[in-house]
């Protein structure tokens, strides 16, 4: 008798305490943030992203045609992101910026950590992509400043929030790369007071379209000093 109370005293602590996890993509139960499967469909971790604006590629080659012509960002030693910027992953990147959601990055710290440090070489700082003091008043937090402080933690590099947004830009969602190019032009700058710019950065941001943002980012930072700019995001496109 005194087995089997025991016996139902250890169940029920089970079921009290263990915590069943879902993935935050499909909903199904999944031990990891992101499931095996959605990691595939999504993030395709086996194909090569382009190096000057991240976006997936399907074959094997180092560039994806827009910027082999020219067309894409200057500047960035370096980009890369998780995951294609389509269906369930644009949905949460979403769901982070715009409804108030980002302490769900967090739960993606599992997938990014091991990404950035596959794909980028070791920096000396980590800097978000900033927000205009307009727009961050608006959504009360900046989903890039939270992305970079997130990856300073878990690998204890220094994070050095050192751009400021001078100009409240119109979306970028609806321009060209030409019109994003005139857009950002002056948007950027480094803060007053920062005088000890790292030599080597990661430049974070959420998702990547043509890179204008990144490539004017990248532009005031190395005016500043910075001698390497690589630049990781959570979405960008994908080459078919």
């Amino acid at each position: 008798m005194v087995d089997l109370f025991l016996r139902l005293k250890e169940n029920a602590a089970l079921l009290w305490y263990e915590k069943t996890t879902y993935c935050l993509l499909c909903g199904n139960v999944s031990e990891e943030a992101v499931c095996l499967i959605c990691q595939q469909a999504y993030f395709f971790p086996n194909l090569p992203r382009c190096g000057s604006c991240g976006k997936i590629l399907a074959e094997t080659k180092t560039r994806c045609r827009n910027c082999e012509a020219g067309k894409g960002p200057e500047g960035l030693d370096k980009v890369t992101c998780l995951g294609y910027y389509k269906g369930a992953w644009k949905e949460l990147v979403q769901q982070i910026k715009y409804k108030g959601q980002p302490y769900l990055v967090t739960s993606l710290a599992e997938v990014i950590i091991p990404w950035v440090i596959r794909c980028l070489p070791p920096p000396d700082a980590v800097v978000p992509v900033p927000m205009h003091p307009d727009r961050l008043a608006q959504r009360g937090f900046n989903q890039a400043e939270v992305l970079a402080s997130i990856i300073s933690r878990q690998l204890a590099i220094p994070y050095q929030n050192l751009l400021d947004r001078m100009k409240d830009t119109i979306p970028q969602t609806t321009l060209g790369r030409r019109q994003r190019l005139r857009n950002l032009r002056d948007a950027f700058s480094v803060k007053p007071g920062y005088s000890d710019l790292r030599e080597i950065v990661w430049l974070v941001d959420d998702v990547v379209t043509t890179g204008s943002t990144l490539e004017e980012c990248a532009g005031v930072l190395k005016k500043n000093g910075v001698k390497k700019v690589y630049a990781f995001c959570l979405g960008a496109g994908k080459e078919e």
